[in-house]
């Protein structure tokens, strides 16, 4: 798929920029002012579309009796980064073609749902992913229905670091409307059995995150940690939990950014 997926005649409101994602032709509307994504999305969106392409037994299973169709969630989308990305890699190749993936993105901030739906006309691709406006441990969604969960909580703990003065740089930063354990929870609450969740944050919120997943059903199987150079500590891990997994945890070769 071109470039030419973007719509021609879409008009910017104030302070909106179209970042091209370099990604099956995909854009993103990023606003000054406000939360922008960044490597740790990439890095998510990236760990997930492999892990699908990957597993297929596991997707074999998950697809069983629906047609082929894999439910997708991303709780605390922002800007849709991670969906559109998962777009790209999941429905635009041959081998997933549209219509295998659909995708609601879960966002409580309204300011970043607008947003994030823009981008989705911007791209043309509003019937693949649904945005809902929602604190995603109170969203309303049905338990055990989805197939994937991807998250990117707050990095800060409660009462931890320097907050922005920007309100949605900080509720996306730090834990000011919910807690990482909190989000955890409820996104492995939404998971049925033998689901996938992916997750990305800081190596100082991994034991809290691996005893919060193992509580709620979803038991930690891989974990990649990443750095930033090859003879520097970690910044982030990637961590997949399969809901009604069994124990015995992967680790694999770090990935180093540089």
């Amino acid at each position: 798929m071109k470039n030419s997926i973007v719509r021609s005649g879409f008009q910017l409101n104030e302070g909106e920029q179209i970042d091209d994602l370099q990604c099956a032709g995909l854009k993103i509307l990023q606003k000054k002012g406000t939360f922008r994504y960044g490597t740790d999305a990439v890095l998510l969106a990236n760990f997930a579309a492999d892990h699908i392409k990957k597993s297929v037994r596991l997707i074999s299973r998950l697809r069983g009796g629906r047609g082929g169709e894999l439910k997708i969630l991303d709780a605390g989308t922002g800007t849709g980064i991670v969906p559109i990305l998962m777009y790209g890699k999941l429905n635009v190749p041959e081998e997933f073609a549209p219509g295998r993936a659909s995708y609601t993105a879960v966002e409580i901030q309204p300011e970043m749902c607008s947003l994030a739906a823009r981008s989705l006309e911007l791209n043309g691709i509003g019937e693949h992913i649904k945005i809902v406006n929602a604190d995603i441990c109170e969203s309303g969604l049905d338990a055990g229905t989805y197939d994937i969960v991807t998250i990117n909580p707050p990095y800060v703990r409660e009462g931890s670091g320097i907050v922005s003065e920007t309100t949605g740089i900080a509720a996306a930063r730090h834990e000011i409307s919910r807690t990482q354990e909190e989000m955890l929870a409820a996104a492995a609450s939404l998971l049925r059995t033998d689901g996938m969740l992916f997750m990305i944050n800081r190596p100082d919120r991994l034991t809290d995150a691996m005893t919060v997943l193992r509580a709620s059903g979803a038991e930690p199987a891989e974990l990649t940690m990443v750095h930033a150079f090859s003879d520097r500590p970690p910044v982030m891990f990637l961590l997949s939990a399969r809901k009604g997994g069994g124990k015995g945890l992967r680790v694999t070769a770090p990935r180093i950014l540089e």
